[in-house]
């Protein structure tokens, strides 16, 4: 490997460096240099040692290769492949080979050190070797060495190389080595403490390697540190709620599994007791925060009634948290004549069933199209994508969703954002309907129950009654009771039991709710992805409307029986009485959208007028029967 000079001249002049050196500095001063060589020679070689220092540490959850050195980013392309800067897949055998002889040569020990690691690391992966095992012995002893001389920049950067001196001199059980480091880290821990610095991370490290071979003493000493800087973030004059909760955090699990339950009273009681006082001093969003730490401390110190006082609490605070709540809305002008032109593509000209069916299937987005909806809002905003959204109810947080490690968590709001801004087509779609057809509320219940669903079509004709009279109350609170009836029968059709044991009552049972229902593996199949996501963000899950449960247990009043409300619940129901057909339709519309985004043709809207493959309904006798046998007439 034909190194350029000017690299080399910098790695020497690090090499003989006798001030405090990090990493980042080298990186820095070999990138600048390899960048100057770009038009006059080959920058390969150049790369053997800026890629040294580029590479990341402590990455072993990461890809490609899971090492301890990783990439410093990553870039996720729209046809699923992944680049990684730099590339750990780049290092060739020679450029292994180049670091073995830089780990031997150099004597700084911040260099030392990064070179055998990689070799140690690296080899197997990128040379398809077994690394000599002296090159894990120089690594530790560097890493012990830069920081026992001094010559790590900064505190961070001997934390860091301690720990990894105690993950390496471990992993190959090397007993001497490891209990040089643990001495060291032990001694570092207890400086750390006395200036409230980088203890945490010592600490955990410590803890958590189990072959470092901690004694008693040693923990009781740890231990022995943390209670000074916790009586210290608990005392009036130097309060610091959430110090003492990092503390706290490592106080009671040691305290736990030596069943010292009084211990783990009193430092639970003084971390609730700490956020307690700090939430009657903020804002009524800072308070519901801090009041449910207050209260989960409670609960680990064992204190019912100081848990149940908290959390009344806390509901007072969230009741009062909404006057600090700001509305933000945007508005959308539609034309007269575009809300007409789009009607009237969707409804049939003579058939009243096929208007229907139209409806049904069009004002439901299916979940793939909500997943790149929501994709791309976390391309134009990731930082908004990543963070955690609480939804907060009257007096609790309902749900919270997690941009990471929840994946149908946004698609949530990107589903209720879809039906307000629908709204207005599908009130004019429903209106144009009943007008167009001279449409009863017998008829509109008799497409309903064309997947005999339902077991009480009267109900149906009743709410559906309601909805045409403008008595919104009733309509919405006899309707919604009937989708989770639907799902019932769904369940009972395909064989499953729709019963359940009853909590705290051995022998009891009580029927399933409608989560229970959604929350079968046949059912879900049954409808189709796209109904089945559709029904619970509307009826059933926190994350969305929640509109069964919020009626079901009484949390809601007039405020939801609105009209857009009221039509939402009657398309859903017009979806369950055809939704073997919706799912058909839903399952087209996505392949088609698979299908443009493909080709990069203009991307889809919700708006976009659609072609639905359906099925013709004829007129026919079969309605007719129905509401003969529920005898009931036409008006």
């Amino acid at each position: 490997m034909q190194v350029p000079e000017s690299i080399e001249v910098l790695i020497a002049e690090f090499d003989r460096q006798m001030e405090p050196l990090d990493t980042h500095t080298v990186q820095a001063a070999l990138s600048s240099a390899r960048t100057k060589l770009a038009e006059k020679i080959p920058t390969g070689d150049a790369w053997a040692d800026l890629v040294a220092f580029a590479l990341q540490v402590a990455q072993e959850e990461h890809l490609p290769w899971n090492t301890y050195f990783g990439p410093m980013g990553s870039c996720k392309y729209k046809d699923g492949s992944v680049s990684y800067s730099p590339d750990p897949r780049d290092i060739t055998p020679e450029i292994v080979d180049h670091w073995e002889q830089r780990a031997d040569v150099l004597t700084n020990p911040v260099l030392k050190a990064r070179y055998a690691d990689l070799v140690w690391d690296l080899s197997r992966k990128a040379a398809d070797r077994r690394a000599n095992i002296r090159f894990a012995h120089i690594a530790i002893d560097s890493y012990l060495a830069s920081v026992s001389d001094g010559r790590n920049r900064d505190f961070h950067d001997d934390i860091e190389a301690l720990m990894r001196a105690l993950q390496l001199s471990t992993s190959i059980r090397d007993n001497d080595r490891t209990a040089i480091a643990k001495g060291m880290m032990i001694e570092r821990f207890h400086a750390e403490v006395g200036q409230d610095g980088w203890w945490i991370q010592l600490y955990d490290a410590l803890v958590a390697n189990r072959k470092c071979g901690l004694t008693d003493a040693d923990k009781n000493g740890m231990i022995a540190g943390l209670e000074k800087l916790f009586a210290r973030a608990t005392t009036d004059e130097t309060l610091d709620p959430h110090s003492a909760e990092r503390i706290a955090c490592r106080l009671l699990p040691f305290y736990s599994s030596g069943d010292d339950f009084d211990n783990v009273k009193r430092v639970g009681i003084a971390v609730s007791e700490a956020f307690e006082r700090i939430a009657s001093t903020g804002s009524r969003m800072q308070a519901m925060v801090w009041l449910q730490t207050a209260a989960d401390f409670a609960r680990r110190a064992g204190e019912a009634d100081r848990l149940n006082r908290l959390k009344v609490e806390r509901e007072e605070a969230i009741r009062a948290s909404a006057s600090e709540m700001k509305s933000f809305s945007f508005s959308h002008e539609f034309k007269k004549s575009e809300v007409e032109e789009y009607v009237e593509a969707i409804l049939d000209e003579t058939n009243w069933q096929q208007s229907l069916f139209n409806i049904a299937a069009h004002f439901i987005v299916p979940k793939q199209q909500l997943r790149h909806q929501a994709e791309r809002a976390a391309e134009t905003s990731p930082l908004m994508a990543a963070i955690t959204m609480s939804v907060i109810a009257d007096d609790h947080v309902a749900a919270q969703v997690d941009g990471d490690d929840d994946a149908d968590g946004p698609l949530y709001r990107h589903a209720d954002f879809s039906r307000q801004f629908n709204r207005l087509h599908l009130c004019k779609a429903l209106e144009g309907a009943v007008k167009r057809h001279s449409l009863s509320p017998e008829e509109i219940a008799a497409f309903m129950q064309r997947s005999s669903l339902f077991s009480d079509l009267p109900l149906l004709v009743a709410g559906v009654k309601a909805w045409f009279d403008g008595d919104y109350v009733k309509s919405i609170f006899v309707l919604v009771p009937q989708v989770e009836d639907a799902f019932r029968n769904v369940a009972r059709n395909l064989g499953e039991s729709v019963t359940k044991d009853k909590r705290g009552q051995s022998g009891w049972e009580v029927s399933m709710n409608l989560g229970d229902l959604l929350s079968m593996g046949k059912v879900r199949v049954e409808v189709g992805e796209d109904i089945h996501f559709w029904m619970r963000a509307i009826f059933a899950d926190a994350r969305g409307m929640n509109l069964r449960n919020q009626i079901a247990h009484g949390l809601v009043g007039r405020e939801a029986a609105t009209y857009y409300n009221c039509e939402m619940v009657i398309h859903c129901m017009l979806i369950l009485g055809a939704y073997k057909d919706v799912a058909i339709a839903c399952a087209r519309r996505a392949e088609a959208a698979e299908g443009k985004r493909a080709a990069s043709v203009a991307e889809e809207t919700i708006l976009e007028s659609e072609e639905f493959v359906s099925p013709e309904f004829e007129e026919g006798d079969d309605i007719a029967l129905v509401l003969e046998r529920e005898e009931l007439g036409k008006e």
